[in-house]
């Protein structure tokens, strides 16, 4: 398949049997677009750009982390209304974080994704920038909770916008080859670096007086100053000639869209609040949401069956369920979001609750994870096209399933270089490796058309997998430390449930390596260049 016979280059995956086939037979339908002529400045430009606005929105994550006390003291914001389980907690409670920014923008990622495709990324992708430095801006300005709140939602509004659309703007500007490999990778470098600096940063800021606010202020303005670069170096939407606005009521499956969200908000919902304490699941409350979570599956199943025999649009065809490789890579991307953020919220409890050290000695504690995400995520953009795939991410999953077991055998008396620098240093060296890898592949999967709606499913299936997998450790670790023959609150009583969650993070690292040998055993190579490379 060539550009002169009227189709699109598109990514390929080796098999094992030596023939090169895209993951589903029909990818193009784009009618001979070709890849625009980019500079190798302006490809860097644009890659900035968006793991830019990653950077910024992750940075806030990190300044919610740690300024969390003084936000809530100063705003007189109780727990409940920020009931969200956070992947490195400076307080005693696991879920008193962010609810908000996560259902806004679990619920909107797969909406975001379908608009995109439909009236252009470039357009979806700086809206979703603005937002995001305007409801930086609004955190600093807040003066109650409920503006914090509201402007919380904002922001996880702009970043169902952003997600998506980086994805499809990589995917339609590079062609395959090293350079959309090193900005899939940069996108994935982008998030826990900007989490790293939002941290540090508030921890400076948040002891003098509104200090917390600064922090805000300043990613603010990193923030504008993306979406300025976006709005000057993103490349133009494709041409839609046709295009009317009456096609975003008709061309879109918002049925299947509403009733995904509605779904993956519950479920959110249903998570964190069985994190904050398992009896509230008795609340019947609780018990009708998880009744209608359950009726909603069935529904969207049958809906996506409805609308592809009716030839209509559909936002996750039910035919994708029986690719091995998408399944396969779905539920590794689950899995191991999930045991990362339940990693990083024992260590971080472990390090404050066991060890007696400040938020700042923890987050120090907790540096090296970024250092190897930083060398992962380049690395592997770098090199994911020579390689053996399948092989890669067993190695990988193999090496984070190391860094729970460690964290079970610990002893609390060791020094931290003995057995806890190397748990953090493993902990996430999966992740960085299948951010790239999965974005490869589900982009392989999906048509060249919907290739935000492939960054939303990502994204949505990660933040799912963050929500039921941090929700399932905890639960576990309440369990055991409840149980226990120690007083409730004591060290040891905390120490048995810390330890039963890093076994349950070590069993589902691997499930994961299971599912990887076996699920993407076909899959060498990803991301092979075909038209251009950086040289």
């Amino acid at each position: 398949m060539d550009a002169s016979d009227g189709t699109r280059p598109v990514s390929r995956s080796s098999y094992s049997n030596g023939s090169e086939e895209p993951l589903i037979g029909k990818v193009n339908d784009e009618g001979g677009f070709q890849y625009p002529r980019l500079s190798k400045i302006r490809s860097v430009l644009i890659i900035a750009s968006l793991a830019g606005t990653n950077l910024s929105s992750s940075m806030s994550h990190g300044l919610i982390t740690v300024g969390i006390p003084y936000i809530a003291s100063d705003l007189l914001l109780p727990d409940h209304l920020l009931l969200w389980p956070s992947s490195v907690a400076a307080t005693e409670n696991l879920s008193n974080k962010y609810l908000s920014h996560s259902l806004a923008s679990g619920c909107c990622l797969l909406i975001a994704g379908a608009l995109a495709d439909l009236v252009g990324d470039r357009l979806i992708n700086i809206i979703g920038t603005i937002l995001l430095a305007i409801s930086a801006f609004g955190s600093a300005m807040a003066t109650s909770g409920f503006s914090m709140i509201g402007f919380r939602l904002v922001e996880g509004i702009g970043v169902s916008m952003c997600l998506p659309t980086g994805v499809s703007v990589i995917t339609r500007s590079f062609p395959p080859g090293r350079r959309r490999n090193v900005g899939f990778g940069c996108l994935g470098l982008s998030q826990p670096l900007g989490f790293s600096l939002g941290m540090a940063l508030e921890g400076v800021f948040a002891t003098a007086p509104n200090g917390w606010r600064y922090g805000f202020y300043f990613c603010a303005g990193i923030g504008l100053g993306f979406a300025v670069s976006s709005i000057l170096t993103l490349p133009k939407d494709y041409e839609r000639p046709n295009f009317h606005w009456r096609r975003v009521l008709y061309d879109i499956d918002w049925i299947g869209a509403l009733v995904a969200s509605a779904c993956l908000g519950i479920i959110s919902y249903i998570c964190a609040v069985l994190t904050e304490d398992i009896s509230n699941l008795y609340q019947v409350k609780q018990i009708v949401l998880i009744l209608i979570a359950m009726i909603l599956i069935p529904v969207f199943v049958f809906w996506m069956d409805f609308q592809e025999t009716r030839g209509k649009p559909v936002l996750i065809p039910n035919s994708l369920w029986s690719n091995t490789a998408f399944v396969a890579i779905s539920i590794v991307v689950f899995m191991t979001w999930g045991v990362l953020q339940g990693s990083e919220l024992f260590l971080s409890l472990f390090f404050q609750k066991i060890q007696h050290l400040s938020p700042l000695e923890t987050s120090v504690n907790l540096l090296p994870n970024i250092f190897i995400g930083i060398v992962l995520n380049v690395t592997t953009g770098l090199i994911v096209h020579a390689i053996r795939v399948n092989y890669l991410i067993v190695l990988t999953a193999t090496l984070a399933a190391v860094s729970p077991l460690l964290m079970a055998f610990v002893d609390p008396k060791w020094n931290y270089w003995t057995c806890a620098f190397w748990a953090v240093l493993l902990g996430p060296v999966s992740v960085d490796v299948v951010f790239t890898v999965a974005h490869l592949l589900i982009t392989d999967i999906f048509a060249p058309s919907t290739h935000a709606l492939a960054g939303a499913v990502f994204n949505t299936i990660a933040q799912l997998g963050t929500s039921v997998g941090l929700c399932v450790i905890a639960v576990v670790s309440a369990a055991v430390q409840h149980s226990s023959n120690y007083p409730k609150d004591s060290p040891d009583a905390l120490m048995s449930g810390y330890r039963a969650a890093f076994w349950t993070c070590f069993a589902m690292m691997v499930t994961t390596v299971i599912i990887c040998s076996v699920g993407l055993r076909n899959i060498r190579k990803l991301g092979a260049t075909t038209t251009e490379n950086w040289s």
